[in-house]
């Protein structure tokens, strides 16, 4: 039976946009003879995974063509008595057109064409979505809206019409064979198991995972999700659902501290000297503290890094001034918008200028990564990914190109392998056993893999903002690279209003790695 057509799901004025249909001026064709045709799918290219597994177009749509008193009738049959006025009204003076049904009926004007969107969409914030018109209006769909219209099968129907508008004779249908797919770099098993973390796990924030060498964007996840079907219902939710979380900036915390490790040995920095914090440093008058002012006695560099120690970090590139600081930051792209294909970027976020960076104040707040320091998580998985890569510098990208989805050959190719060098092997090797250390003891090990091992660094950094409750507002972090040898993939989690990381963020990643090692079974790497 059908469940509800027409004026429930949608007015037809409403249901005739959204699918492309155009219906032509009644009067003209009540007037002359002609041929009608009506646009079932307008053509736009669905957006697969690397796999070409469907993102879009995922589900059927069934529409039933009205074209009389007597097909009205026979909707009319399957629609509740109380809703039945309503439906006639809606469609007064409206002649030849299609009418959207929940379940088929046994009429033989039935065609069936797919929905661009459904409620069990996965990857919603990254793709994006259109309007009435068919336009992209945001992410993906609105990046890459000219090379997605036209691409796909286009159906339609045609019949003839009398003068007076009235059909006669069979309806044919019209079928292009054009039928081209967008593929991006997104895994559909990785996208779908990390937005079934973040639904666990993150009311508010995101998660981004790299295939380490190739810096292709196997999952993007941004939380929470909306549904593309029911815009209206997510325009002033709570926690910003239309938002891209992991194109937003944030300041970064302490997880930016193994970059800033790198550089003070790039520049020569003994890595072994003990420094003795007092949980406490002043610089030029100004005091600086650690986490809950608390000390943590004499540490090397790998113990500063597994206890986030901030008065470290900012003696040593204080004293030591180190000429890569804001270089290494320009050409991690700290400060730009990332492009991760045509048209689609992240947002630039914020880095000081060089004239700023020579304040002894900014550096200071820079070296634990707040002041005015705030950076995308794509950026941080980009500079992790780095360290990853052997300290070769990887662009993250998010689409591969049109192909021809029976023959799966390309037209137009999206990506390319962009690469730089940041820093020497041997200074990304020594960060890697850090991080290796601080994966395992840092965190109280929350963030240690079950399977191999793992490397990568918490962050917590302050907002100035406080919640409902008047508690004070973090953003939480925590990015590594998995396995430590021979890495796959980089992860980056991010958490606004997330608490302590080490609570909060860290149990994600292990959580995501034991995820891929059963998804990918990492036999090679085994220790």
């Amino acid at each position: 039976m059908i469940v509800m057509c027409a004026f429930v799901a949608f007015a037809f004025v409403i249901e005739l946009k959204m699918v492309g249909i155009v219906c032509g001026d009644y009067g003209t064709l009540a007037r002359q003879q002609d041929i009608k045709t009506v646009d079932v799918s307008a053509g736009r290219a669905s957006i697969t995974d690397c796999d070409f597994n469907k993102l879009t177009d995922t589900e059927n749509q069934t529409f039933a063509l009205i074209t009389g008193e007597t097909d009205i009738n026979k909707i009319i049959e399957n629609i509740q008595p109380a809703d039945r006025e309503k439906f006639l009204k809606s469609i007064e003076n409206t002649q030849n057109v299609l009418v959207s049904l929940d379940k088929p009926t046994d009429r033989r004007k039935i065609y069936v064409t797919t929905k661009r969107y459904s409620a069990n969409n996965i990857a919603q914030n990254l793709i994006g979505y259109t309007d009435r018109d068919g336009n992209g209006v945001a992410g993906i769909e609105k990046a890459l809206n000219t090379l997605l219209k036209d691409k796909g099968q286009q159906f339609s129907i045609e019949f003839n019409v009398d003068g007076n508008g009235e059909i006669y004779g069979d309806v044919e249908t019209v079928l292009s064979h054009k039928e081209d797919v967008l593929s991006l770099t997104i895994e559909k098993g990785i996208q779908r198991m990390a937005e079934a973390v973040a639904k666990e796990n993150i009311k508010n924030g995101s998660i981004v995972i790299l295939e380490t060498q190739t810096g292709k964007i196997k999952a993007m996840v941004s939380a929470p999700c909306y549904d593309a079907t029911n815009i209206e219902k997510y325009l002033s939710s709570d926690n910003s659902p239309m938002v891209n979380k992991a194109l937003s900036a944030y300041r970064p915390g302490s997880v930016i501290k193994p970059l800033w490790a790198a550089i003070l040995l790039e520049n020569g920095f003994d890595s072994r000297a003990i420094y003795d914090c007092k949980g406490y440093t002043e610089i030029n008058g100004h005091i600086y503290h650690c986490a809950n002012n608390l000390p943590h006695g004499q540490v090397n560099m790998e113990q500063a890094l597994t206890v986030s120690c901030n008065c470290y970090f900012i003696d040593a590139f204080i004293e030591n001034k180190a000429e890569g600081f804001k270089n290494a930051a320009c050409l991690a792209n700290f400060g730009k918008n990332l492009e991760l294909c045509q048209e689609y970027c992240t947002s630039a976020g914020d880095f000081p200028s060089w004239s700023e960076i020579k304040n002894s104040g900014v550096l200071a707040q820079t070296c634990f990564g707040q002041g005015g320091f705030s950076v995308t998580p794509v950026h941080i998985a980009a500079y992790m990914n780095m360290i990853a890569n052997g300290g070769v510098y990887v662009r993250p990208q998010i689409a591969m190109g049109i192909y021809d989805k029976n023959t799966q050959k390309q037209k137009t190719n999206l990506y390319s392998r962009y690469s730089k060098r940041i820093i020497s092997a041997d200074t990304a090797k020594k960060v890697t056993e850090m991080l290796k250390a601080v994966n395992e003891n840092g965190a109280r090990g929350r963030a240690k893999p079950n399977n191999l091992t793992g490397a990568g660094k918490t962050g917590t950094a302050q907002t100035g903002k406080r919640n409902n409750a008047g508690e004070e507002i973090y953003t939480s972090w925590y990015c590594g690279f998995y396995p430590r040898d021979n890495p796959k993939y980089t992860v980056c989690i991010c958490i606004y209003d997330g608490g302590e990381s080490s609570v909060s963020a860290a149990p994600i990643f292990k959580t995501i790695c034991d995820n891929l090692y059963y998804m990918k079974l990492f036999e090679e790497n085994a220790d």
